[in-house]
C-alpha cells in the first residue's frame, strides 16, 4: 500500500476561501431577520451560495486543469446542501434534538414551527454542511494526484 502525500498548499489554497466564504453567509444571515422582506432575499441567497462560490475559485486557482470537476463538485454542494439543511431542521425543531419520529410523524408541525422562528436552524445548518463538505474536499484533493496532460503523466512516472 503506497502512502499519498499531504499538499498542504493545495489544501490551503481550497479551504481558505472556504472559511471566508464561510464568514460572509454568516455576515449576510446576520443582516437579515424574519420575516425576510424583498430586500433581504439578496442575503439568504449569500447564505446557500457563499462557501460553494469560495471554494470553486480556490480550487479553480490551485489546480486550474481541475476546472470541470470543481464546477461540478461545487455545484453538487450548493446544490444538494439545502435538502440535507432542510430535512435535519425538520428533524429537531418539534423536539430541540434530532428525532427521526418528528422527521416523517410530525412533518406539518415541523413546517409550521420552523417558518415561525424564520427557518435558523436550515440556514445555520447549510453553512455548517458546507464547511464540512470544503473541508473533506480539501482534504480529498490535497491528497490526490493533481491532473495533468498524459504525456506529463507518463514523463513523471517514467
Amino acid at each position: 500500500m503506497t502512502s499519498r502525500s499531504f499538499d498542504a498548499k493545495t489544501f490551503t489554497v481550497l479551504f481558505v476561501p472556504a472559511l471566508l466564504g464561510a464568514a460572509w453567509a454568516v455576515y449576510q444571515r446576520g443582516l437579515t431577520a424574519p420575516p425576510y422582506p424583498s430586500d433581504q432575499v439578496s442575503s439568504l441567497v449569500w447564505v446557500i451560495f457563499a462557501v460553494p462560490f469560495a471554494l470553486f475559485w480556490g480550487w479553480f486557482f490551485a489546480r486550474p486543469r481541475e476546472r470541470w470537476l470543481a464546477a461540478f463538485v461545487c455545484f453538487c454542494i450548493y446544490f444538494f446542501s439545502p435538502f440535507l439543511a432542510a430535512r435535519y431542521e425538520s428533524c429537531t425543531i418539534t423536539s430541540g434534538t434530532f428525532s427521526l419520529v418528528s422527521c416523517f410523524a410530525d412533518s406539518q408541525g415541523a413546517q409550521d414551527l420552523a417558518g415561525a422562528a424564520g427557518h435558523r436552524i436550515y440556514f445555520d445548518a447549510v453553512v455548517i454542511i458546507h464547511v464540512i463538505a470544503a473541508a473533506v474536499t480539501a482534504v480529498q484533493r490535497a491528497r490526490a494526484r493533481p491532473t495533468a496532460a498524459p504525456g506529463v503523466v507518463a514523463a513523471a512516472e517514467a
